[in-house]
């Protein structure tokens, strides 16, 4: 097949620069992919633990307050502040606090202002992991997980356009694609 020069000095560039750029994500996301393949590995593996217990003002505790109270808890180091989700009722403030590898979750009885706090680390492979999943792992990280499928396509075709460039593997690249295909196609109706 003829490829104009240009698109091929174009795709060349591309195919380069992107996978000096993608080089050390596809390293992350090809090791976290094993490693979520074979949780067993890490089964024998449990979180760090910690508790605690700390009292709080009454004046925090009314519901229009609410806003108040998670301020204070940011101030005091209670909160990390990745994924909050707040739940009340009339007799206890339940508040999770989840971030890639981690949980957090502080209960607070409204009555008495005492609070119990449990915060539970698992670790750095957990934190990986999430990071592969985009798992409460926030904004910033979801648009690192786009811009990587972003290069990892360009890169892709960049490549394709460059080895059909080359005579000599069109064979051994149709018959690769062809079954590459047929091997999804089987899985999906198999699956």
């Amino acid at each position: 097949m003829r490829i104009n020069k240009s698109l091929l000095a174009l795709s060349r560039q591309l195919h380069v620069y992107v996978s000096m750029a993608l080089l050390t994500l596809m390293i992350f996301f090809s090791i976290t992919g094993i490693t979520l393949n074979h949780p067993e590995w890490f089964a024998s593996h449990q979180g760090e633990v910690v508790e605690g217990d700390f009292a709080l003002k009454p004046e925090l505790l009314a519901p229009k307050a609410q806003g108040k109270l998670i301020d204070y808890l940011f101030e005091q180091g209670q909160l990390k502040g990745h994924r909050l989700a707040i739940e009340r009722d009339e007799e206890e403030l339940f508040i999770t606090d989840k971030g890639p590898g981690s949980h957090l979750s502080i209960t607070i009885d409204l009555q008495t202002g005492q609070a119990y706090k449990e915060s539970t680390d698992y670790g750095y492979w957990a934190l990986f992991n999430d990071l592969h999943k985009g798992r409460n792992s926030g904004g910033f990280w979801r648009f690192i997980i786009d811009v990587s499928a972003v290069m990892m396509i360009f890169f892709t075709i960049t490549g394709f356009i460059l080895a059909l460039s080359q005579r000599r593997v069109n064979r051994t690249m149709g018959l690769s694609l062809i079954t590459s295909l047929l091997l999804l196609l089987g899985y999906v109706l198999w699956v």
